[in-house]
């Protein structure tokens, strides 16, 4: 069989907080990621769908812990990242399947398209690209504030040449998701059960909505509602196979006099069996998963009133009984505490903010998966 690119990693890509202002330039961006299978090549994809000027990369480079390479586009170390996608040229690096390699990219503009989903992502002052060894974790004081991760721009995937395409199973979703407190060990399962088989990709995005564009300061950083840009995020993935639908806590917390007509129990299921019939045209899988709670978020995060809550359970039912996924993950289930007045997130399960998992609560949704269920081989 002819070798074929297939993605390692990926990135749902959205708008950079305060246009690209809030994390400066002139910065080395350093993450790591875990490859499930061998390759001889690697390459990266380049996103620019947002910005309006071409970005500015004056140098990236790859490690693995036999090789140090510097990535090239057109041949030139130093490059521009066009409007549109673009692709690196092929980067001589043989990568073993459980192997980590580390990519360090400098960038010399503000970039527009980025997201959050490594928490060991660290941004350093300047050009960091020829270090090998690791480096104190750094954040600018925007990231420090928001208690996010920092942001990984402009490189949208990182794809290995293999001899046999990686079945890619997205998971989509919102901050939930993107966090990566579940995803990662529920891929950590899936290379071990299935090695060389699998690769469970990243499609989510904070305060992401599957229904709903929130407004004000935040709203473009939560990128396009989920019906937008399902399209661009989940079936443009190549080799897909499974796609894990995880949306709609946000869209609840939004209901209210302004967005009734919008965020309703209706539109969820239809916006939902419309991404679901879309997928099975293509003969994907459908992973469905329940909306966990969402009582005792915050006041800062805004009001959670009962007629949301009322909604969620709403929508959970509906999840529950339906009968369009091939694989129901109850999510809910597995993380909710109950009380005289209704679910909550369990108490040492989330960080602290009755929304997200922490690192206990994300491997405890990792382990509640039925891999066989979820791949479909039973």
């Amino acid at each position: 069989m002819n070798n074929t690119w297939s993605m390692i990693w990926h990135q749902a890509m959205t708008r950079s907080f305060l246009n690209g202002k809030g994390f400066g330039w002139n910065k080395t961006i350093v993450f790591s990621v875990s490859s499930p299978v061998s390759g001889s090549q690697i390459r990266l994809r380049f996103s620019n769908r947002y910005g309006n000027e071409p970005y500015e990369i004056s140098a990236l480079s790859i490690q693995s812990a036999r090789h140090f390479r510097s990535v090239t586009l057109n041949h030139r170390t130093a490059f521009q990242i066009q409007k549109g996608i673009t692709y690196s040229d092929p980067c001589a690096i043989p990568v073993q399947a459980g192997e980590v390699i580390t990519i360090r990219m400098y960038y010399t503009s503000a970039v527009l398209d980025s997201n959050m989903i490594e928490q060991e992502a660290n941004l350093l002052n300047g050009d960091h690209t020829r270090d090998t060894a690791t480096v104190k974790m750094q954040k600018p004081l925007p990231a420090k504030l928001l208690g996010v991760y920092n942001a990984i721009p402009a490189i949208e995937a990182v794809e290995v040449l293999t001899e046999e395409p990686l079945k890619a199973i997205a998971a989509f979703g919102d901050s939930i998701t993107a966090l990566s407190q579940w995803t990662k060990p529920l891929a950590k399962r899936l290379e071990e059960a299935y090695p060389g088989e699998y690769v469970l990709l990243n499609s989510g995005i904070s305060g992401n909505c599957l229904l709903y564009e929130p407004k004000g300061v935040f709203g473009p950083v939560f990128g396009d509602r989920g019906t937008v840009r399902f399209e661009r995020d989940v079936l443009a993935i190549p080799d897909l196979s499974e796609v894990i639908i995880a949306l709609g806590v946000n869209d609840v917390s939004y209901l209210n006099d302004e967005t009734r007509d919008l965020i309703t129990l209706e539109n969820y299921q239809k916006a939902v069996t419309d991404l679901t019939v879309q997928l099975h045209e293509q003969g994907v899988r459908v992973i469905m998963e329940t909306i966990t709670p969402r009582l005792g978020v915050a006041r800062t995060m805004g009001k959670y009133t009962r007629e949301m809550e009322e909604l969620r359970l709403q929508c959970n039912a509906w999840i529950r009984n339906t009968d369009i996924f091939e694989y129901v993950f109850d999510a809910e289930a597995v993380v909710r505490e109950e009380r005289k007045d209704g679910y909550y997130f369990a108490e040492g399960l989330h960080m602290g903010d009755h929304l997200h998992p922490n690192k206990e609560g994300g491997q405890k949704l990792a382990d509640a998966f039925d891999v066989k269920k979820l791949t479909g081989k039973e």
